[in-house]
């Protein structure tokens, strides 16, 4: 058993990562000039998940390599960087995502007033602390400070039983497509540690189902245009988030027939379009979504000609009646997240078919199986048929496992806090990879510049925090080598 003062380890890797900032910096803006969002394109071998996150392989394979690591590409759905020489290729696994949202990506909150820097040129803050670029905190430096993590180890001759590999993702902000392939192309790590999320160690992310709905063209009906939902051309359809209008254009429709019939209609008015259609336009408020409300009026106004046309929308009437799916009988609250919640913000009217997307949120201890039955019984006694499934499986950990209770411990002994295992709603590569944990690298209380409206994931300028990366590097060491003689007995 090695004997390890921990405390002069610390010392030991703050000493040594304060003298390699300069060039962790760097290595951090070298990845971040890299506009690497993630197309899914499985007919090109040379590029799967685009030109622009083939680059980003590429570039983080060389600083890899220049380090001395081993480093191994699989097929370009994702790399890694390995360090130790286990005969039989055991190892303990680090995953980071280095693809991206847009810089404009619609979750982006409109009042942030958008980039104050170029997103892709990164600039440091006057005093050293803060790296402000798409992809800073989401994920691109977690990935570095990981390999600076294995840098230290291989500096400082500290050798494990296990190797540690460190695998750079490419598709994780939409699909997670990597991960299978990657599963089919390298043995399976013991153990992975994903630094996308938050200390001490989160035990839980909900599941997530989305689906796509279309009705059967809607041919004779008077349906012009339905709109609710934002999205972008990048995310699609499944990413979207809700508006605080939502509008239906109709044909053949007297102006004043359609005012009377709507009026008594909360958050809800009529506007004559030149072309002598009416467009009817509701609003949201603190009990109904906009997506929720058009739906209701317009299955119940009137207005609507065609029975297949009615047939649908009084479907969707219903559906977006419940956001908790009793309506359903898929209701649950099995823990240890919130109970199931349905979020219907995307609705449009396509090829003269009305499209919905949803997304079902639920509890990782639920019986996803049953669940998932229930659900496609649900869609196979609708108007609807499916055009799109996405099922995430959720992810949970029991707080009492010796690896989640070791990890808190090692996190709570380097930042000096008492900070309980947590759960979340977001989603991972923990839900696609075998005895993956999400651990770091966010430090609790960590400064917002901004608030919540800006330079978070996913957000206009964004930023990493480079004084709490190099206390990362510290977690990580010292992980790592507290689950490779966990993993060696």
């Amino acid at each position: 058993m090695r004997i390890m003062n921990w405390k002069k380890l610390c010392a030991d890797v703050a000493e040594w990562a304060e003298a390699h900032r300069d060039e962790f910096i760097k290595d951090i803006s070298d990845v971040c000039r890299i506009r690497s969002t993630s197309y899914y394109n499985p007919d090109s071998a040379n590029a799967p998940f685009g030109q622009a996150c083939r680059d980003m392989l590429d570039k983080a394979l060389e600083i890899s390599a220049a380090y001395g690591f081993e480093t191994r590409n699989y097929d370009n759905y994702c790399g890694s960087a390995v360090y130790g020489n286990n005969p039989d290729n055991d190892s303990i696994g680090i995953v980071a995502h280095m693809d991206i949202v847009p810089e404009d990506f619609c979750g982006t909150n409109a009042a942030s007033g958008g980039w104050t820097h170029a997103p892709f040129d990164p600039v440091l803050s006057e005093d050293g602390k803060y790296l402000f670029a798409r992809g800073t905190c989401d994920n691109k430096s977690c990935g570095i400070m990981a390999l600076y993590a294995m840098r230290y180890l291989k500096e400082h001759d500290i050798k494990l039983k296990n190797n540690v590999m460190l695998v750079y993702g490419l598709n994780e902000e939409i699909g997670m497509k990597d991960m299978p392939e990657f599963l089919k192309r390298e043995k399976q790590s013991k153990i992975y540690l994903v630094p996308d999320s938050k200390y001490p160690v989160c035990i839980a992310e909900s599941g997530s189902s989305r689906y796509g709905l279309e009705s059967i063209r809607l041919d004779g009906s008077n349906i012009v245009d339905i709109w609710s939902g934002r999205t972008d051309e990048w995310s699609g359809p499944t990413v979207s988030v809700p508006t605080n209008e939502a509008y239906a254009v109709l044909s053949g429709i007297d102006p004043e027939v359609a005012r009377w019939a709507t009026k008594f209609y909360d958050h809800t008015k009529v506007e004559t379009l030149e072309n002598g259609n009416v467009k009817i336009v509701v609003e949201k408020d603190d009990k109904i979504t906009a997506s929720a409300r058009l739906c209701h009026v317009l299955a119940k106004c009137g207005l609507v000609k065609g029975p297949k046309a009615i047939e649908a929308l009084n479907w969707l009437d219903w559906y977006t009646s419940d956001a908790t799916g009793a309506h359903m009988g898929i209701a649950c609250n099995d823990g240890p997240n919130d109970p199931l919640s349905i979020r219907f913000n995307y609705i449009r009217f396509e090829d003269q078919k009305i499209v919905l997307y949803t997304n079902i949120r639920w509890p990782s201890l639920a019986d996803k199986d049953k669940l998932h039955a229930k659900i496609e019984e649900n869609w196979a006694a609708s108007p609807m048929e499916v055009r799109q499934r996405r099922l995430m499986n959720g992810y949970y950990m029991d707080p009492k496992d010796p690896r989640i209770e070791k990890l808190a411990r090692v996190a709570k002994d380097v930042l000096g806090r008492e900070d309980i295992p947590y759960l979340t709603d977001g989603g991972t590569y923990a839900e696609v990879l075998p005895n993956a944990i999400p651990y770091g690298a966010t430090v609790p209380d960590r400064v917002r510049l901004f608030g919540m409206v800006k330079g978070g994931a996913h957000q206009a300028d964004e930023y990493c925090d480079i004084p709490n990366l190099l206390i990362n590097m510290q977690i990580y060491v010292r992980a790592l080598i507290e689950l490779d003689e966990m993993y060696s007995k």
